[in-house]
C-alpha cells in the first residue's frame, strides 16, 4: 500500500494543552530535584545527630515534605510559562500564516 503525504497548515496551538504539557515536564524535573534534595537532606541531618536512625527519619521527614512540594511549585511554575509561551507562539502564528507540517499516512 502506497504512503499519502498531506500537507497541513499549523495557525494554532491550544494554549491550556502546552500549558498542561510544560507544567507536567517540569514537575518531573522538580520530583529530580526533591529526590536529590531528600538524599542530601538525610545525609545531613544524619550526619549532624548522635543516633543515625534519629538523623535519618528527621531528614526523611523534610525529604519527603520536598518531594511532594517540589513538583507541584514546578508543575505550577512551569503551566504559567507554557501558557504564556503558547499565547505568544499563537501571535506570531497568527502573524506568519502558520507553519506547514507535512503528514504522512501509514
Amino acid at each position: 500500500m502506497a504512503k499519502s503525504v498531506n500537507q497541513k497548515r499549523l495557525t494554532q496551538i491550544k494554549a491550556s494543552t502546552w500549558a498542561a504539557f510544560q507544567g507536567t515536564f517540569a514537575a518531573v524535573l522538580g520530583l529530580g530535584v526533591a529526590i536529590l534534595h531528600s538524599i542530601d537532606s538525610i545525609a545531613r541531618v544524619a550526619d549532624s545527630t548522635d543516633s543515625v536512625l534519629q538523623g535519618m527519619a528527621f531528614g526523611l521527614a523534610t525529604g519527603i515534605v520536598s518531594i511532594v512540594v517540589l513538583p507541584l511549585v514546578y508543575f505550577a511554575i512551569g503551566w504559567v510559562v507554557g501558557y504564556v509561551q503558547a499565547w505568544a507562539f499563537n501571535v506570531i502564528l497568527g502573524a506568519a500564516g502558520g507553519i506547514s507540517v507535512e503528514l504522512t499516512d501509514e
